[in-house]
Formats: C-alpha cells, structure tokens, sequence
C-alpha cells in the first residue's frame, strides 16, 4: 500500500471501485487465474497501456523501478474483495 500511494497510484485506482482507472480488487479479479499475470501487469506499470479497461488510458510509469513495479503488480493481484 506504501508504495502504490508513494507512486501516486491512488490517484487512479480505488482498492475496490473505478476511479479514473479500474480498482485493484477488480483488476485482481480479472487475473485471478492466470499465471502471467504479474509480469503483464509489471509491464503495464511501467511501460503504460490503452484498452485493457476501455478506452481508458495507463500512463506509462518510467520512474518507477522494475524491482517496484514487480512488488506492486504482486500487491495489485492479491487484492481480496471486502468481506460482506
């Protein structure tokens, strides 16, 4: 969580709603089942990405750090939805 609000990642993703950008939980859940996804996820941080959730743009991040982006991709997928 430090390091997604070091990155100003909160400043487009809720933890569980749309924002600007899609919720973590709800990115998790796309990816839930597949085994590439923390490198594909890695790759969109830093390198940025359109069309993934509509028409909606991912900044590339190129400041932060392959080791980083690694961690946050990892921290993104393990996003539970809220217990009800």
């Amino acid at each position: 969580m430090d390091l997604a609000r070091k990155n100003a990642c909160m400043a487009c993703h809720g933890l569980v709603h749309k924002q600007v950008g899609p919720g973590f939980v709800q990115i998790a859940e796309r990816y839930r089942n597949d085994a590439t996804a923390p490198a594909r996820l890695a790759d969109k941080i830093r390198n940025g990405s359109v069309g993934t959730w509509g028409r909606v743009i991912m900044p590339r991040q190129s400041l932060v750090s392959e080791a980083d982006a690694q961690v946050l991709a990892r921290w993104v997928l393990a996003q539970q939805p809220p217990a009800r």
